[in-house]
């Protein structure tokens, strides 16, 4: 194919360049029907799924490992089961999983909620894998250089399992796909460069052809010539070196240019997630999420179950900041034995105070050496708080070693904010429900909780948050997505956030923004992106530069590099 250039949509960021690797269409086998194959097939593909969610969360990734719990629990579904059952006593076992799959796409495809839309490339890649597995098939292509994977579609697992990094897989391109689909979310937490939507017209690169991907601008480049490829290589030169940089910093404290001193703080919900983000440098965690051990759980958690999964976690937090979030089952996090229940986070296990007393207990024993603060999710009044205070009371008595904390996430929460900052010891604002429940938009949408928080009605409710938290001389925290995007950390600090809680992998970026700005000017233009007509519009007073040299260089992930204080 001679040099040309194509155009598709951007879905996660970055330059990419590498030879082609093209995943081929699975051919029909030709098989007997067989419904044991078939649904053996069925199972084998959930438990590949349970697999890369774990992986996944071992790679600090939780949010995204939920995508794939999500999608193992689909491949376990009943309805399914039976669709596939029927279909392989006529059909080959590969052929009636695809099929199955097919039928349970197009119903969901043709759902007006675009989330649920949405997912229906999650349940043909279900089909896909289960195929692959009846017929015996290779999963992925193997690439023994940098490859630019070149595929019809893939799904969020199929995205999580590729062998990436410098030999391996550099990006994706996709003939379909979606830029708002699941396996965009993972690609761009991966740091993988994808870009989708590019038609048949990249059906015709041959195997092997050199390419160039910009998966922010959507765009191909087949076959290009010396200069553009030097273009390319400089520009992942210039990245390494960034990364490089900003891992320097480690050590360093993470503030201001004018002095103005950040908490930096890791989320996570796994020892590896805990292990790299100390490694980064964070102070300790932020955000401890304990419903994900338990998403399977037949019946509410015991003590004991509870302590044994918070030791290992809370021991490696030795004296350092443990703030711990009580479950937050309900909505996308909903065990089997929640099924259909209306409420969620702390209303949820107000209504079963043994259940939540023997979580305050555990958590009080297994963190008793770490510098332990309690988080209470999606809290909107101050007698919620008090409530808890009460059955701390009762099972603890008057010795209660931590600091118990209030978890901001929706309009209600924000307008109560000052009563529940004089029961809460700090106040953290979850922006992925916040965002959603502010712009009534879907938390399972791409940058729904993160570059969408620039919008200045959810920037006034950080400034109420922050306001009443430290009328009542306490601290307050951002703990969302949101928290760990160069621009709203610009913004954040400006909004006087006290700390920042972000994913492993963001930790160092996350310094040396804040290690580049100046708090004043931050403030600044904080105040402008208040009064600004849209999220878009927020960002780009940042981007834009008009705060002057020392943000753009923080956005860019240059600044600060050089070895302050």
């Amino acid at each position: 194919m001679a040099r040309t250039v194509l155009h598709g949509l951007g879905a996660s960021p970055g330059v990419a360049v590498g030879r082609a690797i093209v995943v081929r269409e699975v051919e029909a086998s030709g098989a007997p029907p067989d419904q044991a194959v078939a649904l053996a097939a069925l199972e084998q593909a959930a438990a590949e799924l349970g697999r890369a969610a774990a992986g996944l969360r071992n790679a600090g990734l939780a949010d995204e490992a939920e995508i794939l719990e999500a999608n193992r629990l689909m491949a376990e579904d009943p309805s399914l089961a039976a669709s596939v059952r029927e279909l392989a006593a006529r059909l080959a076992p590969a052929e009636a999983l695809r099929e199955a799959a097919e039928g349970f796409a197009g119903v969901l495809a043709a759902l007006p909620d675009p989330v649920l839309a949405g997912r229906a490339s999650d349940v043909r890649e279900l089909g896909r894998r289960a195929a692959r597995i009846a017929d015996g098939s290779a999963a992925q292509p193997l690439a023994e250089a940098d490859s630019i994977l070149l595929a019809r579609d893939l799904g969020p697992a199929e995205i999580a399992e590729l062998e990436l990094g410098e030999g391996r897989i550099v990006a994706v391109a996709l003939i379909e796909g979606s830029a708002t689909a699941h396996a965009a979310i993972v690609a761009r937490s991966l740091g993988l460069p994808m870009a989708v939507a590019f038609g048949t017209d990249l059906a015709a690169i041959a195997e092997g052809t050199v390419l160039v991907l910009d998966g922010e601008q959507g765009v191909v480049s087949v076959d290009p010539g010396h200069v553009e490829l030097e273009e390319a290589q400089e520009t992942l030169r210039q990245g390494s070196r960034r990364r490089r940089a900003l891992a320097g910093l480690r050590g360093l404290p993470t503030e201001t240019l004018d002095g103005r001193r950040i908490v930096l703080l890791c989320n996570a919900a796994s020892l590896p997630e805990i292990d790299a983000g100390l490694a980064a440098g964070a102070a300790g965690v932020g955000l401890l999420r304990t419903e994900l051990a338990f998403l399977e759980a037949p019946a509410w958690p015991t003590e004991q179950q509870h302590r044994a999964v918070l030791e290992p976690l809370l021991a490696a937090l030795r004296g350092r900041v443990a703030t711990v979030r009580t479950l937050d089952f309900g909505g996308d996090k909903t065990p089997p034995f929640l099924d259909r229940t209306p409420e969620r986070g702390l209303a949820l296990t107000l209504a079963e105070p043994d259940a939540l007393a023997a979580q305050l207990r555990a958590i009080s024993q297994a963190g008793a050496d770490a510098r332990l603060r309690i988080l209470l999710p999606l809290v909107e009044s101050g007698q919620q708080v008090r409530a808890v205070r009460s059955l701390l009371q009762d099972s603890l008595g008057e010795e209660q070693p931590f600091e118990l904390g209030a978890m901001i996430e929706t309009p209600e929460g924000v307008r109560r904010a000052t009563e529940i900052a004089l029961e809460a010891q700090f106040l953290s604002i979850g922006t992925n429900d916040l965002v959603s429940s502010t712009l009534g938009l879907h938390r399972d949408l791409p940058l729904a909780s993160a570059e969408t928080a620039a919008d200045p009605a959810v920037l006034a409710h950080v400034v109420s948050v922050v306001a009443a938290a430290h009328e009542s001389g306490i601290t307050v925290e951002v703990c969302g997505e949101a928290a760990g995007v160069p621009e709203l950390v610009v913004l954040f600090v400006g909004l006087g956030v006290d700390e920042l809680s972000v994913a492993p992998a963001r930790v160092d970026l996350v310094r040396g923004v804040v290690r580049a700005l100046s708090a004043e000017r931050s403030g600044a233009l904080a105040r402008d992106a208040l009064a600004a007509p849209s999220a878009a519009a927020a960002l780009e007073l940042v981007r834009s530069g008009e705060a002057g040299d020392e943000l753009r260089e923080a956005l860019e992930g240059l600044g600060g590099v050089r070895a302050r204080g």
